[in-house]
């Protein structure tokens, strides 16, 4: 079960392989939102994604239990830390990927001698049946990209942990939602650690699993496929992910695929980096007229930068200086 002491766990045995990402201030949503805010440049960990943390102790975990080959299911980046973890504790990963998968991302992973086996399927949900069917069928272990306690432990549970080492006064932290493991993981440990401390979630409008499984009061993990820059925002939750998400959150906000393409360029022209859609989605909600402004000082999450330099191009085309 997710717990403080398998978050401490974690932080304890990816120390050292996992870089300890910047707070960096943002004046300009200070200004605008009139409390003190940082980013959260998980956009600067290893393999360009917070998604390194949790495949590593996943990984660490799996070898400890004496698979030293393992499959998994991913949009990109979870796949990408994956591939580096497996490399660097010599294991054997198989990554199962949807075909509409950033060239970036997929280049990262065989770059890294994983073995990935691209779907037939776009969206990430058909794509995961087929994974699991597949791993069944080769018998290795499947380890999920998200709906795992030792994932969201890695993954959400030592950012936000981190977040709180760094900004003790923390009053809000804001985050991109989509199968919940960076979500669920921070969520749980800020809630057990700083109950006060408020938590928004961030979600594409098109693919809003999170909203429709608190709707229906179940975990809805299938989605229908969309097409966007946001690729693992896309897809329905977990069901361990979204029994924790469920009462460990204070609002939701759900972007579109404008607003989050117009955040990705507001990035770079005042922060001079490249982030993900997936992690542009938190800006994007800031910089929305109307948004609710944050308790106290407020830290977002940056999740990823893996992004093909063409699909930054074509944002930049489209939201020019």
């Amino acid at each position: 079960m997710l717990s403080l002491q398998l978050i401490s766990e974690a932080a304890e045995r990816i120390q050292g392989a996992i870089r300890k990402t910047p707070v960096d201030e943002c004046p300009i949503l200070s200004d605008l939102l009139g409390v003190p805010v940082w980013l959260k440049l998980e956009n600067e960990q290893i393999t360009g994604s917070f998604k390194a943390r949790g495949a590593l102790f996943a990984l660490l975990k799996a070898k400890d239990r004496g698979d030293f080959q393992v499959a998994t299911c991913s949009a990109g980046n979870h796949g990408k830390g994956m591939a580096w973890a497996a490399r660097m504790l010599g294991m054997q990963v198989t990554i199962f990927i949807p075909n509409s998968v950033d060239p970036t991302k997929l280049e990262g992973m065989i770059r890294m001698g994983a073995d990935v086996r691209t779907s037939a399927f776009s969206g990430y949900d058909e794509t995961e049946k087929w994974a699991l069917a597949e791993a069944t069928r080769i018998g290795l272990p499947f380890i999920s990209a998200f709906d795992d306690e030792l994932v969201m432990a890695a993954n959400g549970g030592t950012v936000a942990a981190e977040v709180l080492d760094q900004i003790p006064d923390l009053e809000t932290l804001i985050l991109p939602v989509g199968g919940g493991g960076l979500s669920g993981g921070a969520s749980f440990y800020i809630k057990e650690t700083r109950p006060s401390c408020q938590i928004v979630l961030c979600q594409h409008e098109e693919s809003p699993a999170l909203k429709k499984s608190i709707d229906l009061g179940r975990a809805v993990v299938e989605m229908p496929v969309i097409e966007t820059v946001a690729g693992g925002l896309e897809g329905g939750i977990g069901r361990l992910t979204f029994d924790v998400l469920k009462t460990r959150f204070d609002s939701l906000e759900l972007l579109a695929e404008p607003e989050i393409k117009q955040a990705m360029a507001w990035v770079i022209r005042h922060h001079q980096m490249i982030i993900e859609g997936s992690a542009a989605v938190v800006i994007a909600a800031c910089l929305r007229k109307g948004f609710r402004k944050p308790k106290g000082p407020t830290v977002l999450v940056l999740s990823g930068r893996n992004v093909a330099a063409a699909t930054i191009a074509q944002i930049m085309h489209g939201n020019p200086f």
